[in-house]
């Protein structure tokens, strides 16, 4: 009886209670400043896609998406999980940033020239149904292959320092250089979907240019010469990520990869479309994992970060679970409000998407927990089985249902990742499920 009146006291009310006097320094903390710059992006991303969608059309959406999808999966093909490898060793003590800074400058610049290389020779090949100039746009944006690997490099460094504020302004600069740019060539009568890749490029040149603004203000200590048993230690980590980040990206990319190679453009815009708006609830998980891994990683003991564990991933349910709800409900109406009635065949792809990214997201976070506690092999090993799941389950279902059919192979896939990643806690680090998602009892006291 005395602990269930302690859970009595302590929700709904205490919790609101404290919420309350609490506000400001909540508003401060990181967490709270990133979760609020990624729904910042979420929501300028929607109204970008709304933009287009509503001017250029479903074909023209999907000759966008097409135009920029082999650019962005050659930059994560090519950068064996140095991305999350920077992360981890910049937020270890004992380990010099000018040597991480080298490091990584050198590592891109040799990646990006493999990337830019294979992807001039295979464009015309992964393309193959759409037009000539969508295989042009996306030659000419393969430049921003060693521009985004140097950037993303430099914003994981900014991540392990906990310099939130400067991470977050640079995060900020494509998504509104990209509302606004798309808008002057609306007004301009230029819009065309080659400009929008150019656009793209630019942006992210100054979100290169942004981090360099932001080493230099805060003095982030910069090195050049490359320190190779550090460098082969990156590596070393990085391709245990690097398993997981392909599993995870095609997971991700593999059915639109499959309709812009077979299927109509505008079969692909409908489905970029449900992707979008399903994918909504996903920056609560991405705030969470930019907090957790360089916190966790940077306690003393095992114990603390198993403890602190379980104390963010409470607090990710308790923001994403009423998200998810709420969009699930939102989406038959905001879909053919925001994007237009062409756009309604989206609505059931995206409801099915919204259960799987609900699962993904969650995995997301506790996928950081296990790269944070030394084990990114487990992580990247829920990735992997769950792509078996995809390369079985997505072509009939895509074949046989269209947009459907990717959506549920999609979400199956998403669910066998949340799974594995809870069995890997458990297994490895002896961290169940149920005692993440229940507070200690003395917390409740």
């Amino acid at each position: 009886m005395q602990y269930l009146r302690a859970v009595k006291r302590s929700f709904p009310g205490q919790f609101l209670r404290r919420l309350i006097s609490n506000r400001h320094r909540l508003v401060a903390s990181p967490t709270v400043r990133t979760l609020l710059a990624n729904v910042a992006i979420l929501g300028l991303g929607l109204v970008n896609s709304i933009q287009l969608s509503r001017w250029l059309g479903p074909e023209g959406r999907g000759e966008i998406a097409a135009a920029l999808l082999w650019p962005m999966l050659l930059t994560y093909l090519v950068s064996a999980g140095i991305i999350t490898s920077l992360v981890y060793h910049a937020a270890q003590p004992e380990i010099r940033t000018q040597s991480l800074v080298a490091n990584g400058a050198v590592l891109a610049l040799l990646q990006a020239a493999v990337g830019m290389s294979v992807g001039y020779v295979i464009m015309p090949w992964v393309l193959h149904s759409q037009t000539s100039d969508v295989i042009s746009s996306s030659r000419w944006y393969l430049l921003v292959i060693p521009i985004s690997l140097l950037s993303q490099y430099g914003c994981s460094v900014l991540q392990a320092r906990l310099h939130f504020n400067a991470l977050n302004s640079v995060r900020l600069v494509i998504p509104v250089g990209y509302v606004i740019g798309v808008l002057a060539l609306k007004l301009s009568s230029a819009l065309t979907f080659q400009r929008v890749v150019t656009l793209q490029l630019i942006l992210n040149f100054a979100v290169l240019a942004g981090v360099v603004v932001a080493f230099c203000w805060l003095r982030v200590p910069v090195g050049f010469r490359p320190e190779w048993d550090l460098a082969s230690r990156m590596l070393r980590y990085g391709l245990q990520v690097y398993l997981g980040d392909l599993s995870n990206m095609a997971n991700l990319r593999l059915d639109q990869v499959l309709m812009s190679a077979f299927l109509s453009s505008q079969t692909l815009g409908l489905y970029v479309v449900a992707v979008n708006a399903s994918g909504l609830g996903d920056s609560v998980a991405v705030a969470w994992r930019m907090i957790a891994t360089p916190s966790i990683a940077r306690r003393a003991s095992l114990e603390e970060r198993r403890d602190l564990l379980g104390h963010i991933f409470r607090r990710y349910l308790m923001v994403s679970i009423p998200v998810t709800l709420l969009l699930a409900l939102a989406l038959p109406v905001l879909i053919p409000l925001l994007f237009g009635q062409a756009f309604r065949p989206s609505i059931a792809a995206a409801e099915v998407l919204v259960v799987g990214v609900a699962c993904l997201s969650a995995k997301t976070v506790l996928g950081a927990g296990l790269q944070a506690l030394g084990s990114p092999w487990l992580s990247s090993r829920a990735d992997l089985i769950a792509l078996l799941v995809t390369l079985i389950a997505l072509p009939p279902l895509l074949w046989r249902f269209g947009i459907l059919g990717a959506a549920v192979a999609s979400t199956l896939a998403y669910v066998t990742q949340f799974c594995c990643a809870v069995y890997a806690l458990r297994s490895a680090h002896s961290i169940s499920l149920a005692a993440m998602v229940s507070p200690p009892v003395s917390s409740l006291m």
